[in-house]
């Protein structure tokens, strides 16, 4: 059952009233009297419906020494996802505070009170508590900005690039991050956790890439002791380990395509079982992917399962490259050169390395940036750097926009020829023809409109 006492406003106090005794009933005639709204649950889905739909900052929870246990892990459910909330005791009987409730008091509640309610202190601890927690919100908004600020850079590419961490961190389904290698899609997943509800949780990053194909289940999923040959003890894997907190899963792309499957099914089951087990265990992380290959092209290819790339692909940001943001560069290089420059230097960019760090593809993007500068620092004969220091040479002009153009019409030319030939021996059947080249007729058809084929 759910009951608010009085209509809620944008910016009055809330409360949260739950009352899990199903015995005792909490008047709250005095409280709403003096500009209290009142929310009363007396069940834990009830309080998470109106905790999503309200913002409330101070919440009552009516305790007795027989429901100690179950109050007490409601309101760490409740904590989980609404960690502003800080939490009054109302004590329903004497026994209870001289029980348990003396033994959890302070890791669940910030004040308690007894029957007959004393409204005048219990006014004065509410009162108290809801400062408090605007105070502990405003700190978790200034302490979000300066998390933001650790990804460098004010072109307007970088400015919305924070926009959207900001709005999708508040979330909690799956992200993809997708953007070229060297673009910071690690950073920024550490700052979607920071920012996130479970910033208090576990942080663990696994790349993909780097663990040889033997290892990558048992590393991801965990195993039993005995499971396979030197298995001498009981491994807990990393999306275990990720439990109430993130799970940064690195070039994605590398996965094969069993574990992909494995993978598919953890995300719609949210539970694990470990190599040579046969229990399964609830897992409540979230789920950052990233890549730095086209997973639609991977798609296309066979190389990546379809139905997990669009389970994954909810919540997607694309990562901008460097030369999608040179006017950053002078920044990005100002910042790296403080860093890495020893104590009572000055070191500085001639304007010619600067023109021509501007000009540069940089195709490594920020970390070729940071990487080179760091060199040049310690390798330079002069606290000038120039390009000769950077390693930015003549040798190392761009590519032309005719060159990645001519790139790209002979990708379509090829991928035009292949279909075309699969369509004409298999007679036009377009079912039989996707077989053929083994991959779905939906993408079949992607890549016939791609290569602009008419049937």
């Amino acid at each position: 059952m759910t009951h608010i006492s009085k209509n809620i406003t944008e910016g009055n106090r809330t409360l949260l009233v739950l009352n899990l005794t199903n015995k005792d009933h909490f008047c709250d005639k005095p409280l709403s009297d003096n500009q209290w709204h009142i929310m009363h649950a007396n069940s834990l889905e009830c309080a998470f419906k109106l905790l999503q739909e309200h913002a409330c900052y101070v919440a009552i929870a009516l305790i007795s020494t027989a429901s100690v246990i179950k109050v007490t892990h409601a309101i760490e459910r409740l904590q989980s996802q609404f960690e502003q909330l800080l939490w009054v005791a109302l004590c329903t009987d004497d026994k209870c505070i001289t029980n348990r409730l003396t033994f959890c008091l302070t890791d669940f509640f910030i004040d308690y009170h007894h029957f007959p309610i004393d409204w005048e202190k219990l006014q004065h601890t509410l009162g108290h508590a809801y400062g408090v927690a605007i105070m502990n919100t405003r700190h978790q908004h200034c302490t979000a900005d300066k998390s933001l600020n650790l990804l460098l850079g004010d072109s307007a590419a970088i400015c919305n690039l924070k926009a959207q961490i900001t709005k999708i961190a508040a979330a909690d389904e799956p992200i993809l991050l997708s953007g070229e290698t060297g673009t910071g899609k690690g950073l920024c997943a550490n700052l979607i956790h920071n920012l996130s509800r479970r910033h208090l949780g576990p942080f663990v990053v696994v790349n993909c890439g780097a663990l040889p194909a033997s290892l990558i289940h048992s590393e991801l999923f965990g195993h039993e002791k005995g499971a396979f040959t030197g298995a001498d003890k009981q491994y807990i894997g990393r999306i275990e380990r990720a439990n109430s907190g993130t799970l940064f899963l690195d070039e994605i792309g590398d996965l094969s395509l069993d574990l992909q499957i494995n993978l598919l099914h953890f995300l719609e089951d949210h539970y694990i079982e470990r190599l040579g087990g046969n229990k399964k265990i609830d897992i409540d992380c979230r789920i950052i992917f990233a890549s730095h290959i086209n997973l639609e092209t991977a798609v296309d290819e066979g190389r990546f399962r379809e139905d997990l790339y669009y389970r994954i692909n909810i919540l997607h940001i694309e990562i901008p490259s460097l030369r999608d943001h040179c006017e950053d560069i002078n920044l990005l290089s100002n910042a790296y050169l403080q860093k890495f420059s020893p104590p009572r230097t000055h070191y500085c960019l001639t304007n010619k390395a600067r023109q021509v760090m501007e000009q540069y593809e940089w195709p490594g993007n920020v970390r070729e940036l940071k990487n080179r500068i760091h060199r040049a620092v310690i390798m330079a004969s002069s606290e000038h750097l120039s390009e000769i220091d950077l390693g930015l040479t003549s040798s190392k002009c761009p590519t032309t926009n005719q060159d990645v153009i001519d790139l790209a019409q002979h990708r379509t030319d090829i991928d035009t020829e292949l279909l075309l030939d699969a369509i004409k021996r298999n007679n036009h059947n377009i079912s039989a023809a996707a077989r053929e080249l083994n991959i779905s007729r939906t993408t079949f058809y992607r890549l016939i409109k791609k290569c602009k084929i008419k049937l």
